[in-house]
Formats: C-alpha cells, sequence, structure tokens
C-alpha cells in the first residue's frame, strides 16, 4: 500500500475580523496555485489577487458573539479562529475546501473548475452538531485512496459536547462520521491533529495536539506538571493498527500534561535519518517539545538538547528546508510587535528575576519573539529569527512555509492578529483594582460582558516575507 506523507495545511487564525480571516486564508492558498502564471503573463504586479465570494460561492464566515458566560475570559480560545483543510476529496484533479466553523456549521465546498465552488456539506452527510470545531485534516485514514476529514472540537469547558469527529470518505461525494468506531472519537480539548506513518508499517498514524482551558493563574510553577498526565487537555499519539486506533502515546515518550498548551504541531524529518519527527509549540510557561523518532515505536524528548533558545508564548509551527541544505529548520510565532506604538501598549515582559526563577523549576530559556531555528544538521539548531528579520511580527498565529513565488526559495506567511487587546496595558491599568484582577485571573465572580466590551481592538496586517536567499527575509505582504 502507498504511504501517505503529504500534510494538508490549516491555518489557526485569530486575525482581526472575523470575515477576513477566514476569506484570507483560504483565498491566500487557492491563489498560491495560479498566481504566479498569472504574473508571468502580464496580470500585474501584485503576486495574489483577492477573488470576491460571489464569484467563488464561498461565503463562510466564523461568526463569533460573547456573553457574559462565554466569552475570551471564560474560554482563552475564544478568538483562536478556526482550521482550513484543502484536498482532493473526489479524485478529479481539482483541491476541495473544508472550512470549520466555532459558532456556526463547519462548511465543505467542492472544486467545479475555475475558482468557482459549491457547498456540498448537506449532501456530503457532513453533520452539524453544534459543537466548538477548531482543527481539521484531510488524510486517507483507511487507506482506500480517498481523502478522510478529521474534525477537532473544544469548547464545552462543563459539558462533555466535543468529541472529535471522523468523516469516512464513501467514494460518491458522501461521508459517514466513524471516529467513535475508529478510536479516535477523543471528548478533550483538541487543537489540530496530524496524520503520519510514524512506525514505517504503511498506514497513517495520529498525533493530536491539545490545550486546557485551565486559568493559567491556578498554576504554582513551582509544582511542575510536565510528567502528570491530563485525559482532556494532553496531547496524544494514536497507532493505527488496522481499521482502529490504540492510544500510545505514554509508552511512545509523548508528554500528556495539563501544562501542555499546544497551539501548533509539525512533521518531518529533522535529523535526515528516514523517519519523521515532530515539533510542538506550546502557549505560556512550558517549553516546545521536540521529538525524535527512535525507530522502535518511540520518541525521545530532544528539544532541550539541540536549542539553546525558543519563543515564550509559542504558537504556530512550520518545519521546512529555508536554505536548500537538505536540512529542515524550525520557525515558530509569538506576539512581540515591530511598532513601537503597539510594544509600548501591548506587550510585558519578564523580569530578571521571573526568568532565573523558572529556569530553577526546570523552564527553558523562552523569550518573546518569533523564532527562527536553523539546523545544523549535527543535531543542534541555531536561533537566528532575529538575524533573518523574522522575529517581531505582532500577535501571530499560523505560519506558512512555502515557495510563493517559485524562485527555489522557501518563504514565510504569518497569520495575524486578535479581535480584542486583552494585553493592552492602558486596559489594564484601568482594571487594575486587586479584586476585579484577581477574579480575572482565576475565572471565579466577575462581569466578563462589561469588561469585554471596553476592551480595545486594533487591526494589524498579515506578513509574508519573501526568502532573500541569504538567510535573510523581506516582508512583502503589501506587494
Amino acid at each position: 500500500m502507498k504511504k501517505n506523507k503529504v500534510n494538508f495545511t490549516f491555518l489557526t487564525e485569530k486575525t482581526i475580523h472575523d470575515v477576513f480571516s477566514i476569506r484570507y486564508c483560504f483565498v491566500f492558498f487557492l491563489l498560491a496555485l495560479t498566481s504566479c502564471q498569472k504574473k508571468q503573463s502580464g496580470g500585474g504586479n501584485k503576486l495574489f489577487e483577492l477573488l470576491n465570494s460571489n464569484e467563488t460561492h464561498i461565503d463562510f464566515v466564523n461568526q463569533l458573539s460573547y456573553d457574559a458566560n462565554f466569552n475570551i475570559f471564560t474560554y482563552r480560545n475564544f478568538y483562536n479562529g478556526g482550521g482550513v483543510a484543502i484536498g482532493d476529496i473526489n479524485n478529479d484533479g481539482l483541491p476541495d475546501i473544508f472550512l470549520v466553523g466555532n459558532m456556526v456549521p463547519s462548511h465543505l465546498y467542492l472544486n467545479k473548475g475555475n475558482f468557482q465552488f459549491e457547498d456540498i456539506t448537506g449532501k456530503a452527510g457532513i453533520t452539524k452538531l453544534g459543537r466548538w470545531s477548531t482543527g481539521v485534516t484531510m488524510a486517507d485514514v483507511n487507506g482506500d485512496g480517498l481523502l478522510d476529514i478529521y474534525v477537532c472540537n473544544s469548547g464545552d469547558v462543563k459539558g462533555d459536547h466535543k468529541q472529535n469527529e471522523l468523516y469516512i470518505n464513501n467514494g460518491n461525494l458522501t461521508f459517514t462520521e466513524r471516529a467513535k468506531e475508529y478510536g479516535i472519537g477523543v471528548n478533550g480539548y483538541s487543537t489540530h491533529a496530524v496524520f503520519f506513518d510514524y512506525d514505517h508499517d504503511g498506514d497513517l498514524d495520529l498525533f493530536m495536539l491539545s490545550n486546557s482551558f485551565k486559568a493559567i493563574g491556578s498554576f504554582n510553577i513551582q509544582n511542575n506538571e510536565r510528567n502528570k498526565r491530563d485525559l482532556l487537555g494532553g496531547q496524544k499519539l494514536f497507532r493505527n493498527d488496522g481499521g482502529h486506533f490504540t492510544d500510545v502515546s505514554e509508552q511512545a515518550g509523548i508528554y500528556g500534561s495539563v501544562i501542555g498548551f499546544g497551539l501548533g504541531v509539525s512533521v518531518g524529518d529533522v535529523n535526515g535519518d528516514g523517519w519523521d519527527d515532530i515539533y510542538v509549540s506550546n502557549d505560556f510557561f512550558e517549553r516546545d517539545y521536540l521529538y525524535i523518532n527512535n525507530h522502535n515505536g518511540m520518541f525521545k524528548e530532544s528539544l532541550e538538547d539541540q536549542m539553546k533558545s525558543i519563543s515564550n508564548a509559542s504558537m504556530g509551527a512550520d518545519l521546512a528546508d529555508i536554505n536548500n541544505d537538505a536540512h529542515p529548520d524550525i520557525f515558530v510565532t509569538d506576539m512581540l510587535p515591530a511598532s513601537e506604538s503597539r510594544l509600548k501598549t501591548n506587550t510585558t515582559f519578564e523580569n530578571w528575576d521571573k526568568y532565573q526563577l523558572d529556569l530553577r523549576y526546570d523552564y527553558y530559556h523562552q523569550f518573546t519573539r518569533n523564532t527562527l531555528q536553523l539546523n545544523n544538521g549535527n543535531g543542534t539548531f541555531s536561533e537566528i529569527g532575529r538575524l533573518a528579520g523574522v522575529h517581531a511580527t505582532d500577535w501571530s498565529w499560523g505560519a506558512l512555509i512555502t515557495d510563493l513565488d517559485n524562485d527555489g526559495f522557501k518563504d514565510v506567511f504569518i497569520a495575524n492578529g486578535i479581535y480584542k487587546d486583552l494585553t493592552n496595558q492602558d486596559y489594564i491599568q484601568r482594571l487594575s483594582d486587586r479584586n476585579v484582577m484577581g477574579s480575572v485571573w482565576t475565572n471565579k465572580g466577575i462581569n466578563y460582558k462589561k469588561l469585554i466590551d471596553s476592551m480595545p481592538s486594533e487591526a494589524v496586517p498579515n506578513y509574508a516575507y519573501r526568502n532573500n536567499g541569504d538567510l535573510t527575509f523581506t516582508n512583502k505582504a503589501a506587494e
């Protein structure tokens, strides 16, 4: 059986306006297929062209509305947005699109050619369960030559309405939901999932990324919980045993703790041994994880052995070779603003004493900025984000490394922004009453809607970095 090692990309997009965020995301990928041809044929100086939804018939809007009970304070990932998966579900040579909804149903669009799409969600059997969906992946889960769809769910922090969904492709533009039957109907706080053959047995296994809802202020950093497993928020590895998946996380050496606030996962052969490794980017105080494949069904978590420093609040991550030396490099986004005004109004930095305290309790050298880890090819990485000019892109989320302009060097696209600036320092100062902030920090007894209504909102642009071919990049988003 032919192994399927193509990873269909999604963006966990927290952008300024929900309508713009989703539409920009899929338009970006669609136009990547044709933009260079357009440029070469004299279609103008712009590399990409925004297509109107009236022409494409893709009118999906990930509309959100908060209230006193469900909002950015009660559910930290309220503005994370939804994922996008692109793949050919009917093997006609045209990539189709699945768009994930949070408060609205997800949608499946069939590519009819010439950038025309048909919404086949209902006809395809994609159920509208009212779940808060997060990431989505297309992969041939059962090895029948047809792409299936796996949807991750979260959001329902107090209930059980968050089981992940697996839609098996029936080969006739319909799907049957079979997650429970396959053993991956996980009822937790899933962010995203990636399918790959980690044990070289010819079928696709599953790594599931999760992000706990537990309030950050409720943790005592002196009690490092990295080795304490959490059923709902912990990350998981499932082995494909042929028609059913088995959770092998613990025996495979995968951390599954409540402090692993996973926001990004990327798979690739980091050390060139022919076996796929895993990079996980974790938000907040827990460091990222680099899992090196041991070829025996187990992984060795090796980040501290290979990287000297990493991002602090790691968001999206991607793995690709930026300098054409055949060694995949790793890019991770964070939240360092580029402009002086937003640097002063929306950023806080830990002091030296706090940094030393974190190290004492077995956390790591983490700094608030994007990081670009250059693979040295000898089991080590050099962090060159500032040298490369890609370290400050504001509140950044999904990252994609791909050759946008067909010049032979991989470029970097970054999805940016958050609808409400909850870290705005002036806003925090106005709410600096000790009792109020204590309630916010611990999620206890507060009128959240009133607080959110007065929270600032400022649009920031996405970034599109052109690879200059000399380990530096130039932002060409406006061009």
